[in-house]
C-alpha cells in the first residue's frame, strides 16, 4: 500500500511527479510554464490545489499569463497564484468515456459519462452509476490494457480512494501509448 493522499496539495506535489501514471503534461508554477515555451497555439488548463476551487479551461498558450493576473490580481480574485499549477488541454472533444471509480467494501462503484467536456461538467450533464460487474465491464471495454492493468494496480495501492480517469479516442499524455488519463487519486 502506499501512502493515502488526504488532501489536494499533497496530491499535486505527487502527480507533477508521475506517481499516478499517465497524466497531462504539467507545469507546477506559471515561471515553469512559461520557461517551457510552449506553442502559442496550444491550449491550457489553469487548475487550482485548492480542493474543489475554480479552473479554467481551454486558455490559449500565449494568454495565459494575462488571465493568471486577472484570475489572482483581479476584482474577483478567484485563487491565489500558489495555488494555481497548470496542464496541456487534453483532447476533451475525443472524449470516449470518464469518471470517477473507487471499491466499496463490498465492489467497485463508478460514477461515469459520456459526454465529451472536461470531468466536472461532462458529469452533471450526463453521469450515471454502476456498480459491481456492469462497472467492471464498463473499465474493462474502454480502458485499453496497459491503463486497465494500471487503474487496478492504484485501487489496490489506494485503498478507499477514489480514482479520477477519461478516455480518449486517442493516445495522449506523459506515457506512450495509452488512452487513458489519471486525473486524480484522493481520499479527501
Amino acid at each position: 500500500m502506499m501512502d493515502p493522499v488526504l488532501t489536494k496539495k499533497d496530491f499535486v506535489r505527487r502527480y507533477e511527479q508521475g506517481e499516478f501514471g499517465n497524466r497531462s503534461p504539467t507545469w507546477n508554477t506559471l515561471k515553469e510554464f512559461l520557461r517551457a515555451r510552449r506553442s502559442r497555439f496550444e491550449l491550457v488548463h489553469i487548475r487550482n490545489r485548492v480542493a474543489g476551487g475554480p479552473t479554467w479551461y481551454n486558455i490559449a498558450a500565449h494568454d495565459v499569463e494575462g488571465i493568471v493576473s486577472g484570475i489572482t490580481n483581479g476584482v474577483s480574485r478567484a485563487a491565489k497564484l500558489e495555488d494555481l499549477y497548470f496542464s496541456l488541454m487534453a483532447p476533451t472533444a475525443r472524449t470516449l468515456f470518464q469518471g470517477e471509480v473507487q471499491h466499496s467494501c463490498q465492489h467497485l462503484c463508478l460514477y461515469y459519462s459520456y459526454v465529451p467536456k472536461p470531468m466536472r461538467q461532462s458529469l452533471i450533464e450526463g453521469g450515471v452509476h454502476a456498480e459491481g460487474l456492469r462497472a467492471k465491464l464498463l473499465l474493462d471495454w474502454y480502458l485499453d490494457t496497459p491503463s486497465r492493468e494500471w487503474l487496478d494496480w492504484l485501487l489496490l495501492a489506494y485503498p478507499g480512494h477514489v480514482v479520477e480517469f477519461s478516455v480518449y479516442g486517442v493516445k495522449w499524455g506523459s506515457l506512450p501509448n495509452r488512452n487513458t488519463v489519471i486525473w486524480e487519486v484522493r481520499n479527501y
